[in-house]
């Protein structure tokens, strides 16, 4: 007797279901800066232009990563479901916002690990405080520089110490530019709306400290309060991470888009080990500290962010937006 393999297309509910969980992407300020459309057999995930940040990305690169890290997460969801994710990145050349394809085909169930990666995405989030008194394991910075790798990324530890000094230097020297580009700030306030904002993105003032106080060995924070002494979350008081940097060789839309979903792995992995990170890229929005961050890393890659590692129990979700403002199905 013969056995015929009965294929069940994705469901316009799961198609759905998947997307809401691409959307739990991390995202400069928590733009969510993306879009989707679902065909009942591949999806489209565009660039939402209209909620770039013109000042502080200007060449849209972070919106460009932003989006790889939900294309990253659809990736894990399908998986979930038990369908595999056929990705074709810049497909068409005449609309540069689009930017993957992705053909849905259905696969073996989600192994242990998939299962694994998949409860970690739901636990990531983006960490603004300091950490625990406790340090990361060698073995998990290994694991995560693998993770990094098989995105076509580089994840490399700042572990000298006179080279720490440097970077968080920059860093520094990077907030400070950015404290004092009157468009920088206003996009800030605009991102960072009162208590009484029902928004569904923006960074709450939950997520910030009303002053963001830095230590000589920590990465420099964003002042999303500016003053208006709204925030309530803590700030640095214990450990202040392991420093990295995300690097890819090359500098185009293809690579800022590899970044991003080399990110949300790293962060995923990361999540899966009770590791959480803080996210820097102030050093990376000014040219002329970016090319020094670069030297600095004696490689030839461009980096694209630096991140904090560290061990916390305080959880920082903030919220998102519905799947249905995001999501066009077309019928």
């Amino acid at each position: 007797m013969t056995c015929v393999t009965v294929v069940i297309p994705l469901s316009t509910e799961n198609a759905t279901w998947a997307v809401a969980q691409a959307c739990l992407a991390p995202s400069l300020h928590n733009t969510q800066p993306w879009r989707f459309t679902w065909d009942g057999s591949a999806y489209e995930l565009f660039a939402d232009t209209r909620r770039g940040l013109t000042a502080s990305d200007p060449d849209g690169r972070e919106l460009v990563m932003s989006c790889g890290a939900a294309l990253y997460n659809l990736r894990v969801a399908l998986r979930m479901l038990g369908y595999e994710a056929h990705v074709d990145v810049l497909p068409d050349a005449d609309n540069p916002r689009l930017l993957a394809r992705v053909t849905v085909a259905a696969s073996t169930p989600a192994n242990p690990e998939e299962r694994r990666a998949f409860a970690a995405m739901g636990r990531r989030h983006t960490h603004r405080g300091a950490f625990d008194d406790l340090l990361v394991e060698p073995w998990i910075a290994v694991f995560l520089q693998r993770a990094a790798e098989m995105e076509g990324a580089q994840l490399i530890f700042v572990a000298d110490p006179g080279q720490r000094r440097r970077v968080l230097s920059l860093a520094r020297a990077g907030e400070r530019a950015l404290a004092q580009d009157l468009d920088v700030q206003a996009e800030l306030s605009d991102w960072a709306p009162p208590p009484t904002s029902r928004r569904a993105d923006g960074v709450p003032v939950t997520a910030y400290a009303a002053e963001p106080l830095v230590g000589a060995d920590e990465l420099a924070p964003r002042d999303f309060d500016r003053g208006r002494g709204l925030g309530t979350a803590d700030g640095p008081v214990n450990a202040p991470g392991l420093v990295a940097a995300l690097v890819t060789d090359g500098d185009l839309e293809d690579d800022w888009l590899a970044a991003g979903q080399a990110l949300e792995r790293v962060l995923i992995c990361a999540a899966a080990q009770g590791v959480y990170a803080a996210l820097h890229s102030q050093a990376t929005e000014v040219a002329n500290l970016r090319a020094e961050l670069r030297r600095e890393l004696r490689g030839p890659g461009h980096p694209q962010i630096l991140l904090r590692f560290g061990y916390s129990d305080e959880i920082q979700h903030v919220r998102r937006r519905p799947v249905v403002d995001v999501l066009e199905v077309e019928r």
